[in-house]
């Protein structure tokens, strides 16, 4: 099986020893990404837009550009790390999740961290498998 890398040239370079996203066939992993994600220029000078909704959604359109890279999209993802600079964003951040992921259909964990540089408010790893679907079942709860 082929490893295919992905660092697309709409955001800036990967900050640390890795790259933006790495897929084996269908399956498609996301570094941990943030609103830092497409401020160029060194980390020191980064800018970032203020505010958890901000950042959110700021985090969310750059974890779509990764997958657009490969032919995906959101609707794609089934799995997030969320990691939270404040345990009491996640209400939030769960609130634009359900408008920028109606349907539910991934799995979701958060973690509060203390190794996010100072102005994230938060960073997200994204799981997603971009080949075709048969069907979606649900057994229990809506």
């Amino acid at each position: 099986m082929k490893k295919i890398i992905h660092n697309p040239m709409e955001l800036a370079a990967p900050v640390g020893h890795f790259d933006r996203a790495v897929r084996f066939g269908d399956w498609f992993f996301i570094s941990g990404t943030s609103a830092l994600t497409n401020v160029s220029g060194s980390m020191r000078d980064r800018r970032l837009v203020q505010g958890i909704e901000a950042q959110t959604h700021e985090t969310l359109d750059n974890i779509d550009l990764v997958l657009k890279s490969a032919g995906g999209a959101l609707t794609q993802i089934y799995e997030l790390r969320v990691i939270l600079r404040r345990r009491t964003d996640f209400v939030i951040v769960d609130r634009i999740l359900q408008e920028r992921l109606p349907e539910k259909g991934f799995i979701c964990h958060a973690y509060e961290g203390i190794l996010l540089h100072p102005e994230m408010e938060l960073e997200i790893e994204a799981k997603a498998y971009l080949g075709p679907i048969e069907a979606i079942e649900r057994v229990g709860r809506p």
